[in-house]
C-alpha cells in the first residue's frame, strides 16, 4: 500500500521541479530586463505579466509561452497540493490554515499567468492586453467595502515581503531542501543565491502593498502598482539606476532560487 504514497510524492516532485523552472524564467527574465536598463542597453521595468507578453514577441515565441504555460500549470498544482494535502506539515490550527491559504492564493494568482500564456498563444498579441491595474482597482473600490478589501489585498502584501525578508535572514529555506541527496552541494554559493533572492523579492512586495495601502486610504487607484510600477518608481529615485541595478540582481537571484528549488526541493508528506 506504501508503493501509492510514494509514486503520488514522485509525480509531485517532478510537478514541482516544472513549476519551479517556469517561475524562475519569469522572474530571471524581470531582473535581467531591469538590468538592461540600468546600463543602457534597452530593457524594461516589467512585472511578471508584461514579462509574458514580450517572451510571445520573441522568436518562437509561442513555443515557449506553451512551455511557460505547462510550467506555470505545474506550479499551480504544486501549490494546490501544498494546501489539500498538507505537504509542508503546517497543521490545522489557525496558523497552519493561514499558510495553506497563503499556498493556494499563490497558486491561484500563477493560475492567472497560465491563462495569459494560453490567451497570447491562441489570440493576437493586441487582442489580449487586458485591464490595467487602476482598472481593476477602480472596479474594486466601486463595490460595497472595497476599500478595505484593498487594504486587506495591501497588507498581504506587505505581510508576504516581511516573510520572504524573515526567511532571507533565518535561513529558514533551508528545512526545504534535500541536500542529503545531492553529492557535495556548493552550499555557500546556493545560500548567497536564496538569501539575496528573497530579499529583494521581500522588498518589492512591501513596497507594493504599501502603496495598495496609500491607494485604499486616498481612494485613488492610480497608486496601485504592480512589481513593474515598483522597479520603474524606483528607477526614478535619487541614485535610482543603482537602486535599480542591485534589485534588478536581487531578482535574477530569486529566478536562481526558483532554479535551485527544481533541483533540491523537498516534498513533504503525502500520507
Amino acid at each position: 500500500m506504501s508503493s501509492q504514497p510514494d509514486s503520488l510524492r514522485d509525480w509531485l516532485s517532478r510537478t514541482a521541479s516544472a513549476g519551479y523552472v517556469a517561475k524562475g524564467i519569469i522572474y530571471f527574465a524581470i531582473g535581467w530586463l531591469a538590468l538592461l536598463t540600468t546600463i543602457g542597453l534597452g530593457g524594461s521595468e516589467s512585472g511578471t505579466s508584461e514579462v509574458i507578453q514580450k517572451i510571445a514577441t520573441w522568436p518562437f515565441g509561442s513555443v515557449l509561452l506553451v512551455l511557460l504555460g505547462i510550467g506555470l500549470v505545474a506550479y499551480v498544482l504544486w501549490r494546490l497540493a501544498q494546501a489539500f494535502f498538507d505537504t509542508e506539515e503546517k497543521g490545522n490550527d489557525v496558523k497552519g490554515w493561514a499558510a495553506r491559504a497563503g499556498f493556494a492564493i499563490s497558486g491561484l494568482i500563477y493560475t492567472g499567468l497560465a491563462w495569459k500564456c494560453t490567451t497570447l498563444v491562441f489570440n493576437s498579441f493586441s487582442s489580449s492586453q487586458g485591464s490595467s491595474n487602476s482598472e481593476r482597482t477602480q472596479t474594486l473600490l466601486g463595490i460595497p467595502g472595497g476599500r478595505w478589501v484593498l487594504a486587506a489585498i495591501g497588507l498581504a502584501f506587505i505581510a508576504v515581503g516581511v516573510h520572504q525578508l524573515y526567511r532571507a535572514w533565518t535561513r529558514a529555506y533551508r528545512k526545504n531542501w534535500h541536500l542529503d541527496k545531492r553529492p557535495n552541494p556548493p552550499l555557500p554559493l546556493l545560500e548567497g543565491i536564496a538569501r539575496l533572492g528573497l530579499a529583494a523579492r521581500g522588498v518589492t512586495f512591501v513596497i507594493i502593498g504599501i502603496l495598495i495601502g496609500i491607494a485604499a486610504w486616498q481612494l485613488s487607484p492610480s497608486r496601485v502598482q504592480g512589481l513593474g510600477g515598483v522597479l520603474d518608481m524606483l528607477a526614478k529615485q535619487p541614485f535610482g539606476d543603482w537602486i535599480l541595478g542591485f534589485v534588478a540582481v536581487g531578482l535574477i537571484a530569486y529566478g536562481g532560487y526558483c532554479f535551485i528549488n527544481a533541483g533540491y526541493r523537498r516534498v513533504g508528506n503525502l500520507n
